[in-house]
């Protein structure tokens, strides 16, 4: 034991050689030697010592610094959270105010058809009482004529009795029962004449009443009429459509017939040729309401998801998400959950239902005056090819296939064959669906 002691000592004293101090005090030295042993061990102690220290230190340093990194973060954090709360609010906003909208407009074509009905029976009341009316003046005509001849009749009669062959009493007795049916008569024509004159003026009174009638609801129909057109008519402009050229468009070649539309407000039935100019001006604004809320039907002025989505992309030049630079991007994006419903967001006619390189699964439909709207991604098709579809039909599932980078709709409008920014007819939809 005490020999490997020695060995540790002279190895240790290769490293740490024995120290020898000497230490004068009064006069007097006096001399300490410290082993390489002792070394080892004060060294190490020191070390630990040192250690600890700083040790202490950090924990004191991070104590003071994670208050204030924390401080710094939580404003970030909190900013950030309230503006997810602020999207997602206004989100909700447009939601509601797209589905207010939506419920107003209906409101507005429903009181237009009913307003329209009541204005017809109306207009179809005012002509049978001008009718009666003109019957009753030519019947007070001719009481009035009748009421002047009774007395020339009763003359006639009394000059025909009286002659110089007839006997006395016999001409008393005529001229009196003659007398007696001219009063009767004349005063039978006076009570006819008055009643016909108060029968005239009640049917004037019903007449103006009538029209007044008439008027209110044909100033509600225009109120109607102007807050449904407006809308809708601006809804189109926003994306550059004339309004004017698409009603002509739709006008050559719409018969008027079957439809959601045709029923709820039809001018077909109505004769302008018995109408003041304002109720023919009035009709004419229906026909074209009518005319664009059917071409509204064929342009993609709708949402193609229905659910709470994310706009994660918009239209034009982007960085490409698989890393290839910057490329046009000719859609918009829009991200649900996987299987979220994607609809269809105009009448047509599905040209590709099938899977396309880059698209994945993607479903094409081509639209009237042009249009066509790709649909890309998606998990599952629920339509085929050459299937026709309306605005709202379910055309598939919301997924991640072709060139994705997460679950979310690739959305196209193109016009004669050339990409053009969705989001105007998105913003449209409000005012159409």
């Amino acid at each position: 034991m005490a020999g490997s002691e020695r060995r540790q000592t002279r190895g240790l004293s290769a490293v740490l050689p024995e120290k020898r101090l000497t230490v004068h005090r009064d006069g007097a030295a006096r001399h300490v030697t410290i082993s390489p042993l002792s070394q080892l061990l004060l060294g190490l102690g020191g070390a630990a010592v040192l250690g600890w220290m700083t040790f202490s230190t950090a924990a004191l340093l991070s104590g003071a610094v994670a208050p204030r990194g924390a401080a710094e973060v939580d404003p970030l954090r909190a900013a950030y959270e309230q503006r997810l709360d602020d999207l997602a609010a206004e989100r909700d906003r447009r939601a509601h105010e797209a589905s207010s909208a939506q419920g107003r407009f209906q409101l507005a074509m429903d009181q237009i058809s009913r307003q329209q009905s009541d204005l017809l029976a109306a207009e179809s009341e005012k002509r049978e009482l001008s009718a009666a009316l003109d019957a009753m003046r030519a019947r007070l005509r001719d009481a009035t004529a009748a009421r002047e001849t009774a007395p020339e009749d009763g003359a006639e009669a009394v000059v025909a009795a009286a002659t110089p062959a007839g006997d006395l009493d016999d001409t008393i007795r005529v001229l009196s029962a003659e007398l007696r049916d001219t009063a009767a008569a004349r005063d039978a024509a006076a009570e006819r004449t008055a009643t016909l004159s108060r029968e005239v003026s009640r049917m004037k009174l019903s007449a103006e009443i009538a029209d007044k009638r008439r008027d209110q609801m044909i100033d509600r129909v225009e109120q109607a009429v102007a807050m449904s057109f407006g809308p809708l008519s601006a809804a189109m402009s926003s994306v550059d459509i004339d309004v004017d050229a698409l009603i002509d468009a739709v006008r050559s070649n719409y018969s008027g017939e079957g439809g959601p539309v045709g029923a709820a407000v039809s001018t077909r039935n109505y004769d302008p040729g018995v109408a003041d100019p304002r109720l023919d001006t009035m009709m004419n604004d229906l026909d074209r309401l009518n005319l664009l809320r059917v071409a509204a039907g064929k342009v993609p002025v709708a949402m193609p998801v229905h659910d709470a989505f994310r706009l994660t992309s918009t239209f034009g030049v982007r960085r490409d998400p698989k890393g290839a630079g910057r490329r046009m991007h000719e859609g918009i994006d829009l991200a649900s959950p996987r299987g979220t419903a994607i609809y269809a967001t105009a009448d047509g006619v599905v040209t590709a239902a099938g899977r396309e390189s880059g698209y994945g699964n993607v479903v094409r439909v081509r639209h009237d005056l042009g249009y066509e709207t790709i649909y890309a991604h998606q998990a599952k098709i629920r339509v085929k090819l050459g299937q026709r579809v309306s605005r709202g039909d379910r055309i598939g599932d919301m997924g991640t296939t072709g060139r994705s980078t997460g679950v979310h709709l690739h959305y196209e409008v193109r016009l004669n064959g050339v990409a053009v920014n969705p989001l105007p007819y998105l913003e449209a939809a409000q005012h159409v669906q």
